[in-house]
């Protein structure tokens, strides 16, 4: 991994750039969706900062040990750093003894880190943060700013905003789109005259890891009667890895030649999910996997 030290000359600002950008870290919609949570702490603000997170460069303080000379910068500043380097992060700790490591939205709340100003400085992202929490378990959590906005994120929400993430990257890559549906449209579901081989195959064979996946169907919705989609339901309760695992399973046959119409999935435990199920036949069930090519006696 490619990290991000600027050494600093005495009374000199650090300048530390952003490896993907090449300027200097900076996170303003952070910044910005933070104000907006002080000043109301709602879902809807708490997502804008969850949103903002996952996108953000952040700044993280650490000891770099490493047995030769410190590798040269390059231009950009950036140094890569050798296989057997020992990297140890700065830790806080809470009033009740709870460790967690800090994460710097910019330089400005960087230079209120008094504990080591001489730390040299690694350019972080919201999986990196996941990552070290999972591979350290006595560290409660990292901090954003704490000496400013200090937006705490305990380890098991930033697992759960990890398990979200991937899944809508995962979607993202597989080319899945959420319609959005308003009030007022009109929604008809009907079944389709075929099943593509290309797209229930590998949804049926990424099931198998998943038990609680009780049915599979497959269905065509129509929105106000011009708008065409596949619609995918999974008789399950909405799990993020379920969506991933599903979501890559159908990848190949949304980015290929044989897609005909955008995929949605969703699950049985919403609106949309309960009217695609009604009076329909699942082409997967559980214990037996697909069914919808079966004759009358295996039915039976």
């Amino acid at each position: 991994m490619n990290q991000t030290k600027k050494a600093a000359a005495p009374n000199t600002p650090r300048r530390i750039l952003d490896p993907n950008t090449g300027k200097p870290v900076a996170n303003t919609e952070l910044n910005q969706a933070a104000k907006a949570l002080r000043a109301k702490n709602d879902p809807q603000n708490l997502n804008a900062v969850i949103n903002a997170l996952t996108r953000a460069a952040l700044l993280a303080p650490a000891r770099v040990d490493m047995s030769g000379p410190m590798p040269k910068p390059d231009a950009s500043g950036r140094v890569a750093i050798p296989k057997d380097t020992k990297i140890t992060f700065a830790l806080l700790k809470t009033t009740d003894g709870k460790s967690f490591f800090p994460a710097f939205s910019n330089e400005e709340e960087l230079h209120k880190w008094k504990q080591n100003p001489s730390a040299q400085v690694m350019v972080l992202h919201f999986d990196d943060y996941a990552r070290m929490l999972q591979q350290n378990s006595h560290v409660a959590g990292f901090v954003v700013d704490p000496f400013g906005d200090n937006l705490r994120f305990d380890a098991k929400m930033v697992a759960s905003i990890k398990e979200r993430h991937d899944a809508a990257v995962a979607r993202a890559r597989a080319g899945l789109r959420q319609t959005q549906i308003k009030p007022g449209d009109k929604v008809t579901i009907v079944e389709p005259s075929v099943y593509p081989d290309a797209l229930v195959d590998p949804v049926c064979e990424a099931l198998r890891d998943f038990e609680n996946v009780a049915a599979a169907y497959l269905q065509v919705m129509l929105v106000n009667d011009t708008d065409r989609y596949y619609l995918l339901v999974l008789d399950a309760p909405r799990n993020d890895q379920l969506m991933v695992k599903v979501a890559e399973a159908v990848r190949p046959f949304m980015t290929g030649p044989e897609k005909k119409m955008e995929l949605n999935i969703t699950t049985s435990d919403t609106p949309l999910g309960l009217q695609g199920m009604k009076d329909s036949e699942p082409f997967y069930i559980r214990g037996k996997g697909r069914v919808d090519d079966l004759d009358e006696d295996d039915e039976a």
